[in-house]
């Protein structure tokens, strides 16, 4: 598949990516309050809850999630991310990215910061059509904690396959590892 050339600039790239952190936390969210909604936990939790009445805490709907703050750093040794998110503060997810050498140029400009939908840590390898084949990005995790923090999400980092083969854009294949 031919991809047309997307050129951005980091603020782009980062308000890319911290669209896609935020609409994949409120998917998660949604997710679980559908489960729990489905087997009653949602009641059982808003009857026992006694705490704050703050919307990250209130177990029968999901929360606003404001875009996600992204900053990007130059990795001193491994890239990855760092991301932990608790509504209960009501600010916006902070998604920090510790990028490798060449982020900016390789990743960045090219518009390669978010591939289906995930953030972009590194590219690990390429096709001869300087498509990414590999890379390094994050699953994120998110669901209602009961015990104290209400809504709350964080990620690993995982290397994950790209296939551009859809004419419709490219498709991650399910992770291969946490990333080293």
């Amino acid at each position: 598949m031919a991809r047309a050339a997307v050129e951005m600039n980091v603020r782009e790239a980062r308000a890319a990516i911290g669209e896609a952190v935020s609409a994949r936390i409120v998917e998660l969210f949604e997710a679980d309050l559908a489960r729990m909604r489905e087997n009653g936990m949602d009641e059982i939790y808003a009857r026992t809850w006694r705490g704050s009445d703050l919307p990250g805490h209130n177990p029968s709907r999901v929360p606003p999630v404001p875009r996600a703050l992204v900053t990007t750093d130059l990795a001193y040794s491994v890239p990855g991310v760092i991301f932990t998110w608790k509504s209960e503060y009501q600010d916006a997810p902070y998604f920090r990215i510790n990028t490798p050498q060449g982020w900016v140029s390789r990743i960045a400009h090219r518009g390669l910061a978010v591939i289906a939908g995930s953030p972009v840590t590194a590219v690990l390898e390429w096709d001869a059509d300087h498509h990414p084949t590999r890379i390094q990005t994050v699953a994120l995790y998110g669901h209602f904690d009961n015990s104290i923090h209400g809504w709350r999400a964080w990620s690993s980092d995982v290397v994950r396959g790209v296939d551009w083969t859809d004419p419709a854009g490219p498709r991650l294949f399910a992770p291969e590892t946490t990333a080293v």
